[in-house]
């Protein structure tokens, strides 16, 4: 059990690196799309539906505060097709209603020499 939690941890470590690593080469970016990594998760996502494949929403709701959520789409949708405006409506669609609070919570804080989110 250990040995499961261990690696787990350790993908999550990685897939946050690379989170941080698109992000802070795109300093005008707030979310992206990308291939979801097995086992990032707390729960098994299992098989995506038939045609479709597990990807991750990540809103960086403030420097290096980020959140991810699971989606399956179509295997022909490019990570990077979509606008910003659409993933944050499938995000919106797809999060839980904890995670809409804590997003919508992180967007309104203001951080030192920004201006806040309404």
């Amino acid at each position: 059990m250990g040995e499961v939690k261990a690696l787990h941890e350790r993908v999550i470590e990685v897939a946050t690196q690379g989170d941080a690593a698109w992000f802070d080469q795109r300093p005008d970016r707030r979310i992206r799309l990308r291939n979801a990594v097995p086992l990032e998760f707390n729960r098994d996502l299992g098989e995506p539906p038939v045609g479709m494949t597990w990807r991750a929403i990540v809103i960086e709701a403030q420097p290096g505060v980020r959140a991810r959520q699971p989606v399956a789409l179509p295997i022909g949708i490019e990570n990077d097709s979509m606008s910003e405006e659409d993933l944050f409506r499938l995000f919106m669609q797809a999060a839980p209603k904890e995670a809409k609070a804590t997003l919508k919570q992180l967007r309104r804080i203001k951080l030192p020499g920004t201006p806040a989110t309404k």
